[in-house]
């Protein structure tokens, strides 16, 4: 690896202030720069570069991202102005923080007031208290100047950052050494809550420079490193895994379960999801994680000395499946437990951090849902979505060896694959007892990628007219082949909605969202007029109508979307599209668990399976949408306040 920097020596610091916004706000009258290189589920997709200019009144720093997300170009320029304190006085930003997301921000100071405009959307908010401005991750260059405006502050609790406004939690860490060129530099460690959604982790160097950032693009990895520093990315992202998973431990062992071991929930309603009527005034007895007795309450003998936990007026359903998780931090595991979901199926992701993640629930270590991992596999070359490449049929039985090793279920197939790389890469699943899922590639379309041995389809097909003979082809074709199909609804009524709709008239659950999610989400201009809008969603309902009553089976994901509350939205759709209540709330049980082969343990209320379950306050056979009234949820026997876990995942209240 080339690269054009020389390593910092400690002595040299005064005199060499290469990059960082802190450092150079020291400085009399210079200018630098700092190049960063950006990986996307650890993929190299471009830089952000940023030059700066000082003097003695503070430091102005412009910042240039240009990177490529799946063959889509993304710009994104910024400008910092601080004070010698590291106050910033004016930020603006303008370009795509992601694929969808929007930035036009301009937040000037004046005086005790400051000018804030996002979009079209102006307002004057007092400076009193606030600590720094960003906008989402951007610009990455800039979270070194946030840290040393925290460390100038005296190390507060919280620091004040807009736009939007929210409370910013900065902690130390401590010390990690790595090598470039032959010489040990010596950074510090800082994680950095809610300039996203959770958690970042940073490292600065001597001289106050940003060395390297562990963040999200919207809710998928992005890491950035400088150039001089690349080789040690990878230690770096373990440690920053490794601070997470201790995170995640400690979240398990300060929320204290309401109930766990051997418990009876007596009085409920119970919806078992197996399709038979609700069973009223019913007890369920749960044992060491499994569930030892269910029936009415007057035949359910509790054991000696078990907690009773008085349910009555409730309804308790199947812990649910989120089938089209994208879990890349821990506030996933909060978010979905408080949601209900006690099973998710991740559809490619990075394998650094899924994997420990999964591991640390399993193992009891870590406070969350069990995950299942599709293992992400593209064509390579530009376009390209993740570091698993296979080009050849060679390479594509060894990436299914590799992934069965690591533990996987699935195998994902993503756009750019080769005909016949997708079929050595089937041919080699099956004969490992794997499935294959995942995006229809752009060379096969639906049929061949079908004939080829896809077993399931991420996103719902296009198909054109469920009343066509296209679709009707398409349908009967899947259908024959019981090929499973996670529609991902939700995400396309978010990505879709008209600018005229609030977000929050079809998913409530915007409303209690960390403000950095929401501003995401803001950003999105569709430009599709409402009436349009309707009939996509109307047309996509039928095809899921359709689908259902010819025999495909159904289940419920999100491709992330809004955590936790779009897969209920999801439940809701199918609903709407038709299927009876108990058919959506399968959708989300019992179907997904068929379909990743475990329906002996989950899916269903019936003894000897896990003890995954939701408590609700209403009856969702009677209202779907009682779906989201969750007031505890069972997760592999520890029963847990959803209001609680909601505020871990730093979600509002309701």
């Amino acid at each position: 690896m080339s690269n054009s920097w020389r390593p910092l020596r400690l002595a040299a610091v005064a005199t060499i202030v290469v990059g960082g916004l802190a450092g150079a706000a020291h400085a009399q009258s210079s200018a630098d720069s700092l190049t960063l290189d950006v990986f996307h589920v650890g993929r190299r997709i471009g830089t952000e570069v940023t030059r700066f200019e000082r003097n003695a009144s503070g430091s102005t720093a412009r910042s240039s991202l240009a990177i490529v997300d799946r063959g889509t170009p993304l710009q994104l320029t910024s400008e910092l102005h601080l004070a010698p304190d590291f106050a910033p006085s004016r930020f603006t930003a303008s370009g795509r923080s992601y694929r969808f997301v929007e930035v036009d921000v301009d937040v000037v100071r004046q005086g005790d007031s400051l000018d804030v405009r996002v979009g079209v959307d102006r307002a004057r908010i007092a400076a009193r208290n606030t600590g720094f401005m960003a906008q989402g991750w951007a610009p990455l260059s800039g979270r070194a100047a946030m840290i040393a405006r925290w460390e100038k502050l005296g190390r507060p609790a919280a620091l004040r950052v807009v736009p939007p406004t929210r409370e910013v939690t900065i902690a130390f860490r401590g010390v990690d050494t790595v090598q470039t060129a032959g010489l040990p530099v010596v950074l510090r460690r800082y994680v950095v809550d809610n300039v996203v959604w959770g958690r970042e982790t940073a490292w600065l160097d001597a001289s106050d420079r940003l060395a390297a950032i562990v963040t999200r693009i919207h809710i998928l990895p992005m890491t950035a490193v400088r150039q001089d520093l690349r080789e040690s990315l990878p230690a770096l992202h373990r440690r920053a895994v490794a601070d997470r998973m201790d995170d995640l431990a400690a979240w398990r062992r300060r929320t204290a379960p309401v109930a766990s071991g051997t418990f009876a929930l007596q009085g409920a309603t119970i919806v078992d999801a197996t399709g038979a009527p609700p069973l009223a005034d019913a007890t369920i007895v749960i044992r060491d994680g499994r569930i030892a007795a269910i029936g009415r309450r007057a035949s359910v003998a509790i054991p000696p000395g078990a907690r009773v936990v008085d349910v009555r007026g409730k309804t308790i359903v199947p812990g649910l499946w989120e089938m089209h998780a994208h879990a890349s931090q821990i506030e996933w595991a909060p978010a979905y437990l408080a949601a209900g979901v006690t099973t998710a199926r991740d559809m490619g992701g990075e394998g650094g951090f899924l994997f420990p993640f999964r591991d640390a629930i399993d193992a009891g270590r870590g406070l969350g849902p069990r995950l299942l991992i599709a293992g992400l596999v593209d064509g390579g070359g530009d376009g390209a979505l993740g570091v698993v490449d296979a080009a050849t049929p060679e390479e594509g039985r060894a990436v299914v060896d590799r992934h069965r090793s690591s533990g996987v279920q699935q195998v994902k197939l993503y756009t750019l694959l080769a005909p016949d790389v997708v079929r050595a890469i089937t041919d080699r699943a099956h004969a490992l007892g794997m499935t294959v899922t995942g995006h229809v590639p752009r060379a096969l379309g639906l049929a061949a990628a079908i004939e080829a041995g896809m077993d399931q389809v991420a996103h719902l097909p296009t198909i054109g007219s469920p009343d066509s003979a296209e679709g009707r082809a398409a349908i009967a074709m899947l259908a024959r082949r019981k090929v499973v199909v996670d529609p991902t609804l939700p995400w396309n009524e978010l990505l879709r909605h008209a600018p005229e709709t609030a977000i929050s008239s079809f998913e409530p659950g915007f409303a209690t969202l960390p403000a950095p999610l929401a501003a995401s989400y803001l950003s999105v201009n569709s430009r599709v007029p409402a009436t349009a809008v309707a009939a996509e969603l109307r047309l996509q309902l039928n095809i899921i109508k359709a689908l259902h009553d010819a025999g495909v089976p159904i289940v419920a994901g999100t491709d992330g979307a809004i955590p936790g509350h779009s897969l209920l939205r999801s439940i809701e759709l199918f609903a709407q599209a038709g299927l009876t209540p108990m058919e959506a709330l399968q959708s989300a049980t019992i179907v997904p668990a068929r379909a990743m082969g475990l329906a002996n343990e989950s899916g269903t209320l019936e003894v000897g399976k896990r003890a995954d379950l939701l408590v609700l306050d209403a009856n969702p056979l009677e209202r779907v949408s009682n779906i989201r009234n969750g007031r505890w949820v069972v997760a592999n026997g520890r029963m847990y306040e959803t209001a609680a876990l909601w505020k871990l995942a730093g979600f509002k209240s309701r």
